[in-house]
């Protein structure tokens, strides 16, 4: 499993490298949600057309290509289960942070990234806004790219299908995102079998965040915990 997340981007850095733009047609974001899964999923695409439209073509090719390079490390297509927690934890290089001041174009390079891994890596996506409580709190946020995984991604609505939603209920309830998270992302994902292509090639799977900084203070540190806990015991890819 893999997670860009932004917070607040590298300096504008241009090379010569080629970065397929396909004069780059504005995505719908819009997802359909799982009838079993009874909870909002967020709908980015004016959140996301709109700083797309801000990207010029050839440019800031070698933070995407840093990113892209990740997503396809060999560290994320290893198969094997890591014996001890603390193995994962020193092993995990599931993060990808990007960090820059304001208005640097953090999220334009968000924006591009995920047209340019729609139809590939990505199963979901989520930009955090500090005045909407779906936009920012960790639980909706769980809950909104769960749903959002549930139709890019077959292996993971399968392996979600037996969800104890009593149990998700409770743990919403109460407020307690490392368990929402370990409902909708631990327990599932460590049922699944790597995704695959047609030559059996372990396929890196891909989650966007942005602007971490905009997420309630509130929920700001449960949900930099699940980062820093939760995430490394999800499987490599």
């Amino acid at each position: 499993m893999s997670i860009a997340n932004e917070t607040s981007t590298p300096s504008h850095d241009d090379s010569g490298l080629a970065f397929k733009t396909e004069e780059d047609s504005v995505l719908s974001l819009l997802v359909q949600p799982n009838p079993k899964l009874r909870f909002c999923i967020n709908d980015f695409t004016q959140q996301y057309a709109k700083h797309f439209g801000y990207y010029l073509p050839g440019t800031r090719i070698s933070h995407l290509k840093a990113i892209t390079d990740w997503i396809n490390s060999p560290e994320l297509q290893r198969d094997q289960n890591f014996e001890t927690k603390h193995h994962r934890s020193k092993s995990n290089r599931t993060v990808f942070w990007v960090t820059g001041d304001a208005g640097t174009g953090k999220i334009i390079i968000t924006s591009k990234l995920i047209q340019v891994e729609h139809d590939n890596s990505l199963i979901g996506w989520h930009f955090c806004n500090h005045s909407n409580i779906l936009q920012n709190s960790s639980p909706s946020i769980i809950q909104s790219v769960s749903g959002m995984m549930s139709a890019k991604l077959p292996e993971y609505k399968a392996a979600i299908s037996d969800l104890d939603e009593s149990e998700l209920e409770k743990a919403t309830a109460k407020g307690d995102s490392m368990k929402v998270f370990e409902l909708l992302f631990i327990i599932p994902f460590n049922k699944m079998d790597p995704p695959r292509d047609i030559n059996g090639k372990i396929c890196p799977k891909l989650i966007v965040i942005d602007a971490l900084d905009e997420i309630n203070e509130k929920y700001l540190e449960e949900f930099l915990r699940i980062l820093r806990d939760g995430w490394s015991e999800l499987p490599p890819w």
